[in-house]
């Protein structure tokens, strides 16, 4: 009986092709490992308007997310442009949507402009609404196609660090966004909120802010890129638009989104444990686009600097700068030739600045002996002594000097020279144009400036 009972489960649960013998077999062999799981499916969801500076850098960070492209869906939207947003992103998406899962493409030519704007930087209440509506249409879109998270990123927000998506989902958090650097204290976190929901200042958003304390953190508002997990049961509440029945905060989608949250029980976090990338401070109403433009370049700069550096998409035509003299005569760079990192960081900074700049090989201090010196013709002044630590000259300052000597040999009436370990500010070009006409105004008699 038992020997029946046996065959009879055994062949029951046995490919036929199997059953060749009325006893069970047990192989000794190995049998596979079960496979392991396929990583979450991500929705990026990408709103695009008046972007063409930023694109470019923008997309060639989401090309380089450490995430199979197969699991991710990208709905990209655009509209309201007055610069060639439109047709980067068509150039970008005809080349990687063979990559990725699945794209959505959603562009509106016109208008160019909101009802009601004084300008692209300006925000009314009917941009405020429409973006409400891109953003719900993304999380509608996500829920349909049953998303397991969905990413949103601003278009001038650069995801510099690749792990970023796997590092958020880690987390396991509803809400939760990477805390980005900018070019000052601004960042896309808030640590605290009024009862009329605007920002408040606290005693945490600093060191949050300069990583003095360092985690995933509790906060009343995050924006500009953050990942929701769709998973999640009380996710099903969350919405951009319309905004809750109970609402009275400032008619904004952050803010709109950040009521959402509460009203749903969900708390957003903000993570600071990593450098994740960049964002840029926000634009005046008033600005330009050429101002936006001139304030993206400085956090390229910065992140040069501070790294991880920013990278242009390689699937994105980009224009040559058009660099110039500012109106001097030469602009010079002095720089080591062993120094090439430095080399290499200036002209890049200088050529997104549009500057043109003749490089000098600086003299390298620390190659020169004293017979050198002499057969140069320098003599130590007697009796000088650094003023701040009292020692005389080193060699490296002999080679500052006779490096600035040789350019001053060649010197035309009225050039410019940089060292190699400058910091540019925003709008540099901008403000050393203003100096000069300013210079020139008051006709000012000067030697060095």
């Amino acid at each position: 009986h038992h020997s029946k009972l046996a065959t009879l489960i055994c062949t029951q649960y046995l490919p036929s092709a199997l059953l060749f013998r009325a006893e069970c077999y047990f192989s000794e062999e190995k049998y596979p490992e079960e496979s392991k799981m396929q990583p979450p499916t991500v929705v990026i969801a990408l709103l695009a308007r008046n972007a063409a500076h930023s694109l470019p850098y923008y997309l060639g960070a989401l090309e380089r997310l450490n995430y199979p492209k197969e699991r991710i869906s990208v709905w990209a939207a655009t509209d309201h442009n007055s610069d060639n947003t439109t047709a980067i992103l068509k150039e970008w998406l005809t080349v990687m949507q063979k990559y990725y899962h699945y794209v959505e493409w959603r562009p509106m030519d016109k208008p160019t402009s909101y009802a009601g704007e004084l300008g692209p930087k300006h925000w009314p209440n009917s941009r405020y609404e429409y973006v409400m509506k891109l953003k719900q249409a993304a999380l509608n879109f996500a829920r349909k196609r049953w998303a397991d998270y969905i990413l949103y990123a601003d278009t001038d927000n650069i995801l510099t660090n690749p792990d970023t998506l796997n590092l958020l989902i880690a987390e396991n958090k509803s809400v939760v966004a990477p805390m980005l650097d900018s070019q000052g204290a601004y960042s896309n976190f808030w640590c605290g909120i009024t009862p009329q929901g605007y920002y408040r200042r606290t005693a945490e958003y600093f060191p949050t802010r300069y990583r003095h304390r360092v985690g995933c953190f509790p906060v009343p508002m995050v924006h500009s890129t953050l990942l929701l997990d769709l998973r999640k049961e009380g996710m099903k509440k969350l919405a951009f638009y319309p905004p809750h029945e109970d609402y009275s905060w400032p008619y904004d989608d952050i803010i709109v989104f950040a009521f959402s949250c509460r009203a749903a029980a969900i708390q957003m976090y903000v993570c600071n444990k990593e450098r994740y990338g960049y964002l840029n401070v926000p634009a005046k109403p008033h600005f330009s686009l050429e101002d936006d433009r001139l304030n993206f370049v400085h956090v390229h700069l910065e992140s040069m600097i501070d790294g991880p550096p920013m990278y242009p998409s390689r699937f994105v035509h980009m224009f040559p700068k058009q660099r110039d003299l500012m109106g001097f005569d030469e602009i010079y760079l002095i720089n080591l030739r062993r120094r090439t990192d430095r080399r290499d960081r200036m002209l890049f900074s200088l050529n997104e600045l549009e500057i043109d700049v003749k490089v000098v090989d600086a003299v390298d201090g620390n190659a020169l002996n004293s017979s050198d010196i002499k057969i140069l013709g320098v003599d130590l002044l007697p009796g000088y002594y650094d003023p701040f630590s009292g020692r005389t000259l080193t060699k490296g300052e002999v080679g500052c000097f006779l490096s600035h000597y040789h350019i001053w040999k060649e010197v035309r009436e009225n050039p410019l020279i940089f060292e190699d370990d400058v910091r540019f500010e925003a709008n540099f070009k901008r403000r050393v144009l203003m100096l000069m006409e300013e210079v020139e105004l008051v006709e000012l008699d000067w030697d060095i400036m």
